[in-house]
């Protein structure tokens, strides 16, 4: 069992720098791509009205064109919005390796919670230690951020975004699956994110091994009298 403490520990090494190039570099990219299908769909309204009758380029070309250049722009903003998710994951987990070294194996979970979780996540959380408060128990063994028992050796590896959701009026949900490496061990490990107040932010946490569905496992303990280990 980790014990985990508190240290109200802002590590000076968050690099949001890093972060915020990379997504300009992305972002870049997109810019040369719409400029590119841009230039594609004049072209090809050129090319058609060299074949066109004296009137010029029909409806019906113009309709297409727009068809296809709304579609490339919009599989090229899914593109974007991936590498945004991607990147957003990488960059949490890498500063969560660095913090295990700094704290000697430990990682301040509470301000990892506050700082990369969502509303939901964290009010769920205040309920899970309001019930360990009343049944003196203890709901999580397994660190949730490191899915170990000892985070001193740990690493992060083979990230993919595996679900990405844009609705309308800003709603986005995402999921990124990769492996947790400790030592002789390792842990498929799945997190989901939400977009809320201009940010991606994590809304819950699977143990891939067990097929372990942390926030669902939180919401049956704060419902039973049973005690859940995790």
């Amino acid at each position: 069992m980790i014990q985990v403490f508190c240290l109200n520990f802002a590590p000076d090494f968050v690099n949001e720098r890093d972060f915020s190039i990379n997504i300009w570099v992305v972002k870049k990219l997109l810019l040369i791509g719409l400029i590119l299908v841009a230039g594609l769909v004049v072209a090809s309204c050129k090319g058609s009205g060299k074949g066109a009758p004296e009137g010029g380029i029909t409806n019906e070309e113009i309709q297409k064109d727009t068809v296809i250049s709304d579609s490339l722009k919009s599989e090229m903003a899914l593109a974007l919005e991936r590498q945004i998710v991607l990147e957003r994951v990488k960059s949490i987990y890498s500063l969560i390796k660095q913090e295990c070294t700094y704290l000697g194996g430990s990682v301040d979970n509470d301000w990892l919670d506050k700082s990369f979780c969502s509303k939901r996540w964290n009010d769920l959380l205040m309920a899970v230690r309001r019930k360990e408060f009343q049944t003196n128990s203890l709901f999580f063994e397994v660190n949730r951020w490191t899915m170990t028992y000892d985070s001193n050796l740990i690493s992060f590896d083979e990230f993919e975004v595996e679900d990405l959701f844009i609705g309308p009026d800003n709603e986005k949900t995402a999921s990124v699956n990769f492996t947790v490496y400790a030592s002789d061990t390792y842990t498929p490990v799945r997190v989901e994110l939400v977009y809320e107040d201009g940010q991606w932010k994590i809304d819950n946490f699977y143990h891939m091994k067990y097929m372990l569905n942390l926030r669902q496992t939180m919401y049956r303990y704060i419902g039973s009298d049973m005690l859940y280990l995790i």
